[in-house]
């Protein structure tokens, strides 16, 4: 797809739900762009990056926000991201996966990067020590991430 092609579709999401009637416009208009990052950073084009709930259901306040991707080769491969702060451009997105220890969807991977995907696919997630300590591949936001089972030792404050 060139270029202009992406351009355009860029903009047609944006411009498509950059206003919805559930939400503030401001608000939207956050969703839409972080959207549209996500499938810069991944290269494909932004139809094929979705809120995680539909836009007609979308619930405030979302914190944080979490994208599905799917593969522009393979509509049935999913990736989904979380994104802390819409506002701001520099922040992260956090590839969302199973915990290895209570299965709950939390922050797998930081991704700013393309590569930074490519380095947690071909790797995977390093295996949990039983020590508890949480190796430095995992990001931060692994165990602060209120998903984890009220069980798992890595829900945060218990770690």
């Amino acid at each position: 797809m060139s270029i202009a092609s992406r351009a355009a579709s860029a903009y047609e999401q944006l411009r498509r739900h950059s206003t919805h009637p559930l939400i503030s416009d401001s608000k939207a208009a956050d969703i839409a762009r972080a959207a549209v990052r996500l499938a810069a950073l991944l290269g494909i084009d932004p139809a094929h990056v979705q809120p995680n709930r539909s836009w007609n259901s979308l619930v405030l306040p979302l914190a944080p926000l979490t994208l599905r991707a799917s593969d522009p080769e393979d509509e049935r491969q999913v990736y989904t991201f979380s994104y802390r702060d819409p506002i701001y451009d520099d922040e992260p997105f956090f590839l969302l996966g199973p915990c290895p220890v209570c299965g709950a969807m939390v922050p797998l991977a930081e991704v700013r990067s393309l590569a930074d995907l490519g380095a947690f696919l071909d790797q995977g997630p390093a295996p949990l020590l039983n020590n508890g300590m949480l190796p430095n591949s995992y990001p931060d936001e692994f165990d602060r991430d209120p998903a984890h089972s009220s069980t798992c030792p890595f829900r945060e404050g218990e770690s």
